[in-house]
């Protein structure tokens, strides 16, 4: 009987271990499978940061447009009225729909610290013909006390930098036609008042430098500016674009309305294009620009109007205005990638340089610099980029601006 209950215990305790072993995977990896599984079902979507909610709030939200350029009503002006003018700030004010929904008026005030100042009123009809037409009437008046001159030509001397002041009212009316969305053509036509301040001071423009070497130094004619441009648009999104191209061309026309003696005429060309990879979160943009003036017989071409090349929006490496002459050629190229949202990265070259005469305008002894930079905003544009420029007999630089180098 003993011997009996043994063996029946042995039995039930060999078909209890059977039906565990039965349950139990027959291989390691049927284990690892059915670990994943599990795994899988207690698996979350990762979480964004906070910095990366308060981001995209602001893209979302469109909070940057809504505060800085709203559809209508005032909103505070701000960012650099010109190139070296440093931060400046101001009330502004839009009003759509005037005149039964056919006229819009916009204007602002803004100051620096610097005492560079700017006033503008602009009124603007640009619904006409279903849209494809626009008048734009608009008034300025600027003073930039303390703008830097170098000298003319491609081998001026920095230890040469003096200042003059430079103040202007611009009276004047554009219109435009765009037949389709990615092409308009528009002519303008402007009466510009310029007057430059040169006193004898040595840090002064009229210590170093005489009319001989600085056109326009001692006498400054009223202008009348005709311009007519043509540009293709095929940039996506416009306000910062990821892919896509724009190609601008401009001529234009200062006619000196008193004796004649500074009148010339000015072409110029600018070549953008944008070349995306990865889904548009990285791209290569290149630019480039070519200007180039003619003054009429025996006349010269003012040096407060001749083009310049240097500062935070062409050669990033130097100080603005640092070269100046009839003719200008720039090259650049960055490598932009996005780090996440509304914030960029970018990657810089640029290479340029002044000429007396057109034929001079070749790729030998190019200006050039290098850099890495940083951009935030959103696909409506670039509220703020910060960037450090190296590499160029100029120096470092650092650069900080609200807008886009292009």
């Amino acid at each position: 009987m003993r011997a009996h209950r043994l063996l029946t215990a042995l039995l039930l305790a060999a078909a209890f271990t059977a039906g565990v072993r039965a349950q139990e995977p027959d291989t390691r990896a049927e284990a690892l499978r059915r670990e994943r599984e599990e795994k899988s079902k207690q698996l979350t979507p990762p979480e964004a940061s906070g910095l990366e909610h308060v981001l995209l709030d602001l893209e979302r939200g469109r909070l940057f447009e809504r505060i800085l350029n709203p559809a209508e009503g005032f909103y505070p002006k701000l960012g650099n009225i010109t190139a070296g003018s440093g931060f400046s700030l101001g009330p502004a004010y839009r009003r759509p729909g005037l005149l039964g929904g056919h006229v819009d008026f916009s204007g602002f005030a803004a100051a620096s610290l610097q005492k560079y100042w700017m006033l503008e009123a602009r009124i603007r009809m640009p619904r006409l013909l279903n849209g494809r037409a626009l008048v734009d009437v608009h008034g300025q008046r600027y003073d930039f006390p303390e703008e830097p001159f170098f000298g003319l030509g491609p081998d001026s001397q920095r230890d040469n930098e003096v200042i003059y002041g430079f103040r202007s009212s611009v009276i004047g009316g554009t219109a435009a036609f765009t037949p389709t969305p990615w092409l308009a053509l528009s002519g303008t036509g402007d009466y510009l008042t310029p007057r430059v301040s040169a006193y004898d001071r040595p840090e002064d423009i009229g210590g170093r430098f005489d009319d001989d070497r600085a056109p326009g130094l001692i006498e400054q004619p009223d202008f009348f500016r005709t311009e007519a441009s043509a540009e293709v648009n095929l940039r996506q999104p416009r306000g910062n674009p990821r892919e896509g191209g724009r190609y601008f061309l401009t001529y234009q026309r200062f006619h000196d309305l008193d004796r004649g003696r500074f009148s010339f005429q000015r072409v110029e060309a600018d070549v953008q294009q944008y070349v995306p990879f990865l889904n548009n979160r990285r791209l290569f943009a290149f630019r480039g620009m070519a200007s180039v003036s003619d003054a009429d017989a025996g006349a010269r071409i003012p040096f407060y109007m001749q083009r310049t090349l240097g500062g935070p929006d062409d050669l990033r490496g130097f100080r603005r205005f640092r070269f100046r002459d009839e003719n200008a050629i720039l090259l650049q190229a960055e490598y932009r990638w996005e780090i996440f949202t509304a914030v960029d990265g970018a990657i810089f070259y640029d290479a340029g340089k002044v000429a007396s005469r057109v034929e001079d305008l070749n790729l030998r002894d190019l200006e050039r610099d290098y850099g890495i930079g940083f951009r935030f905003g959103t696909q409506n544009g670039v509220f703020l980029r910060v960037e450090g420029a190296f590499g160029s007999s100029g120096g470092k630089h650092f650069i900080f601006r609200f807008a886009n180098a292009f």
